[in-house]
């Protein structure tokens, strides 16, 4: 796309907000969602204008549910930014806004685990051997500058990555806003996000029940039996409660709430332990 709207400096920007506050608005319902609410703001602004509605539905769309690592992950906003400015666009006006989401929903999982590995277990892990041994030998330095070493590795790598996610969004976009591969890439996205989730459930949803029933040749499990039907049912269902409670506007302490009145009277009935 050759007629850009936003500038590089209003890129720039948004790379740097992106840095400062992926860390700074966590909570459980959307994690790092209100980091990219805040970045979008600016550019959804410029890109509409005084349209309000527009407005408020963008930043609706980016305060979903969002979690990759900050630094590999800064990919993702910079291609959501290439996105946005697309789809304010005249030719990709028409374009179904949910391809963001689904974009966002099937790159964190992947870029999350890529970030953390290199990272947290690597590159922080030998600047940090490297200085700890200096700090050991009584050097008072070291300290002050392993902390300067990592927050201009954190910078540069989070700045420049969120910037060639923009370039490659922009590189993409023409195709992005093509109706026939917007239909596709959505389908597909949307079931590599689907895919993700149904992992996170079986990695983090952990509900066990512990009813058995006696028969004459032996002892039936119930949990044993319902895996057998679709693996994981229990937690898939739970989840599934929590997902219907949201979509028919019940807030997060609700669906807790729902989740320990649930789980409580299962411990008491010994079904759940």
């Amino acid at each position: 796309m050759t007629n850009s709207i936003l500038t590089k400096g209003d890129v720039k920007k948004a790379a740097v907000t992106w840095f400062f506050t992926s860390h700074l608005t966590y909570n459980y319902q959307r994690l790092q969602a209100g980091a990219l609410a805040t970045l979008m703001g600016p550019v959804l602004n410029k890109l509409y204008k005084g349209d309000n509605a527009k407005i408020s539905e963008g930043l609706e769309r980016h305060m979903l549910f969002f979690n990759s690592e900050p630094r590999i992950g800064s990919i993702i906003p910079g291609i959501s930014v290439a996105l946005e400015e697309g789809m304010a666009t005249e030719e990709g006006e028409n374009v179904d806004h949910t391809l963001v989401t689904n974009i966002k929903t099937a790159l964190m999982g992947p870029l999350a685990g890529i970030g953390d590995t290199l990272w947290s277990g690597l590159l922080k892990q030998i600047v940090l051997s490297i200085f700890l041994g200096w700090a050991l030998l009584g050097n008072i330095w070291a300290p002050i500058a392993c902390a300067i070493l990592l927050f201009s590795l954190d910078f540069t790598i989070t700045y420049k990555l969120f910037l060639r996610g923009y370039e490659f969004g922009m590189e993409s976009v023409e195709k992005f806003l093509d109706s026939n591969f917007v239909k596709n890439i959505t389908s597909a996205l949307g079931i590599v996000g689907l895919i993700c989730l149904g992992a996170m459930i079986v990695k983090y949803v952990s509900i066990n029940t512990v009813l058995k029933i006696e028969l004459e040749t032996g002892t039936l499990n119930l949990r044993s039996l319902l895996d057998k039907l679709i693996p994981y049912i229990i937690p898939l269902s739970a989840t599934i409660l929590g997902f219907w409670l949201q979509v028919k506007g019940k807030s997060i302490n609700m669906v807790l709430l729902v989740l320990f009145v649930l789980g409580f009277i299962g411990g008491a009935t010994g079904i759940l332990g």
